[in-house]
């Protein structure tokens, strides 16, 4: 038997049928207000009482690990870490949510993991001062949760808590089944990562809610200033891409930040700057750069840059207009996030000037059109299952992490340019959709 099919066999298969289950198990048994009720009746299918069970479980993982029984330890710690998933639907469809659970809840995934991290650290696995750090900012934030208001994990916590199950997950491979070719050199900087993503988690305890959605938008200005550096550099263009994309990811959060917390007076100037540095003045760089004539570059760049620059100045002066104080969950023409994605990647990746050229401008012509498109963060995003996010991200982490490991980022542009260039085409979707019956 090949490696790869005793990983099948013996991980993946086991893994996605015990994940497959609990999905079921909580559709099926949670569908009416008479199964609502049972459960709540209930107290050990409480989620605190579930977040509290696993309390010990990553002890008695170590301890399988330590026994040698490692495939035994990994489907043993995979089954708690997925009542993680279980403990808060329940919570949601059963409205149990309590505000001790805001604490019960992340202080069992840190009792699932951590002695594992330090287990691993133990016996060289991992780095030990990589783990201390992160472990430091861990135990800092658990203990913060006693004097905040905000108890719940915030978004860097979650991206926390899923990487370090992915570091643990590529650890667990590695060990069972030697070196493993597309794994190489991926544990330190996943930790590292980790490490930093509890930093912001502890950070963004400590600084006062309303400036959250300022701070988002900083962070995606600095990584426009950062591309913009990178492509007048001469450095390659893909890099000054990857900084867009987290860009974007910190630009698909801010106005939520801003809706939930508030904000100061002038962060929605700060997310305007930020989003024509990044999606912008960024994305028009890498364009004019595409192009062996710089005068065609810089035409087609600047035209690129205008658009953005008019559809975030149109959408500001509409918005007030309209007195809307929120989001809104319909954009009219193309948001300049998904223009950057498809302009960028098309530059990046097709090597046909004429074709990056009518991308380019179909692509600017549909950002100042008043074609209706969806708010992907607020109308999109919640109407995908859990699963498939989680499945979907995990499989572009990992090929992201291949890509930085090689230097070749073909795989994570193309997954990136199909879910690009799809958004791009959903409004023709409702072309397709049958009209619902008039009553």
């Amino acid at each position: 038997m090949t490696t790869n099919s005793a990983i099948l066999i013996e991980i993946a298969i086991p893994v996605l049928l015990m994940l497959g289950l609990e999905r079921f198990a909580v559709a099926r048994f949670l569908r009416t207000p008479a199964q609502i009720a049972w459960v709540r009746r209930h107290g050990w299918l409480h989620p605190n009482s579930i977040s509290r069970a696993r309390y010990p479980m990553g002890v008695i993982s170590v301890i399988l690990l330590h026994l040698g029984f490692p495939r035994l330890c990994f489907l043993f710690f995979t089954f708690w870490m997925i009542t993680d998933i279980t403990d808060g639907e329940i919570a949601r469809k059963c409205d149990l949510h309590t505000e001790e659970g805001e604490t019960i809840d992340p202080l069992s995934d840190k009792l699932m993991y951590s002695p594992m991290l330090i287990y691993l650290a133990w016996l060289g696995w991992l780095d030990p001062l990589l783990v201390g750090l992160f472990l430091s900012f861990d135990i800092v934030g658990q203990f913060s949760r006693n004097f905040i208001k905000v108890k719940a994990a915030n978004l860097f916590g979650k991206a926390k808590t899923f990487l370090v199950v992915v570091l643990l997950i590529v650890v667990g491979l590695e060990w069972i089944y030697g070196p493993l070719p597309l794994l190489a050199r991926t544990i330190q900087p996943l930790l590292g990562i980790c490490a930093a993503l509890a930093f912001c988690s502890l950070a963004f305890k400590l600084i006062p809610n309303y400036w959250y959605a300022n701070i988002l938008s900083i962070m995606n200005l600095v990584c426009g200033l950062g591309g913009c550096w990178v492509v007048l550099a001469g450095g390659p263009p893909v890099y000054a891409l990857g900084l867009v994309f987290l860009g974007q990811f910190l630009d698909l959060f801010d106005g939520r930040a801003a809706e939930r917390w508030g904000s100061t007076p002038k962060g929605e100037i700060f997310d305007d700057v930020a989003d024509g540095t990044s999606f912008g003045l960024t994305v028009g760089l890498i364009v004019a750069t595409c192009f062996t004539q710089l005068w065609v570059g810089v035409l087609i760049g600047g035209l690129y840059l205008g658009a953005v620059v008019y559809r975030l100045i149109r959408f500001v002066v509409e918005k007030r207009k309209q007195g809307i104080l929120g989001g809104v969950a319909t954009f009219s023409g193309l948001p300049s996030p998904a223009g950057a994605l498809v302009a960028g990647t098309t530059c990046v990746l097709v090597p046909s000037q004429a074709v990056n050229g009518v991308i380019v401008v179909a692509t600017a012509l549909l950002m100042i059109s008043r074609v209706p498109y969806a708010h992907f963060g607020r109308t999109i995003l919640p109407k995908i299952p859990k699963i498939v996010l989680v499945l979907v991200l995990g499989a572009f982490l990992f090929l992201l992490a291949q890509g930085v490991r090689r230097d070749e980022y073909l795989a994570p542009l193309l997954l990136s340019y199909v879910a690009a260039l799809s958004y791009l085409a959903s409004p023709l979707w409702r072309l397709f959709r049958k009209p619902s019956p008039k009553t």
